[in-house]
């Protein structure tokens, strides 16, 4: 009798997973283990992310007709990118038109960005809807419960609920729930871990 081996075989490591934490989703690529896309489960805020920068939607739905918009758009980001806006923060420029909001690198290849972009939305296109589907059903407090915890104690519970793998054509769901109370500090953008645990 021969021995099974545990280990997967190449068809089956999957080239894009999808890791559903808190109240959102991001779609990872296995190549550089980079980020393509996020779905946001309250708001419906969908977004493709490039090298140097991204681009979102308010509904999934616009993401399509966005994206198929980008290279119409290319003298008006070309023209923009070094500029710095009210809605800059030095390094990146806000462009928004209708629904369609960007973040771009100042400086940054606006054809390469718009390929990249292009691509990618491409690539993960058939994974959008099955993980929205997903990701809306798992169980969590409701989002006004959890920005209630906030505002009493000035901590965030956040809760990792597993990862799901694309293998031919469907999402794999691998639920795994980890919690981490985190805290603000001083400087606003990041947090302090106070506890992490795994399970319920």
């Amino acid at each position: 009798m021969r021995e099974q081996s545990n280990m997967p075989n190449k068809r089956q490591i999957p080239d894009y997973a999808v890791r559903f934490i808190g109240y959102s989703a991001r779609i990872i690529a296995r190549k550089r283990n980079a980020d393509y896309a996020s779905l946001d489960f309250v708001s419906d805020m969908t977004g493709v992310f490039a090298d140097d920068g991204y681009l979102s939607v308010p509904e999934r739905a616009a993401l399509s007709s966005a994206v198929a918009e980008l290279p119409r758009s290319i003298d008006h980001l070309r023209s923009s990118v070094n500029l710095l806006t009210p809605n800059s923060d030095g390094h990146r420029v806000e462009l928004r038109g209708g629904e369609i909001s960007i973040w771009i690198n100042r400086g940054a290849d606006i054809e390469r960005f718009i390929s990249q972009i292009t691509r990618r939305y491409r690539a993960i296109e058939p994974i959008l809807e099955p993980a929205k589907r997903l990701g809306s059903k798992i169980k969590r407090p409701s989002y006004d419960d959890y920005l209630d915890e906030i505002a009493k104690t000035g901590v965030a519970r956040v809760v990792s609920y597993g990862v799901a793998h694309f293998v031919d054509g469907k999402l794999a769901y691998y639920p795994e729930r980890e919690t981490a109370l985190m805290k603000p500090v001083a400087d606003g953008r990041t947090f302090q871990v106070l506890e992490h645990w795994k399970g319920q």
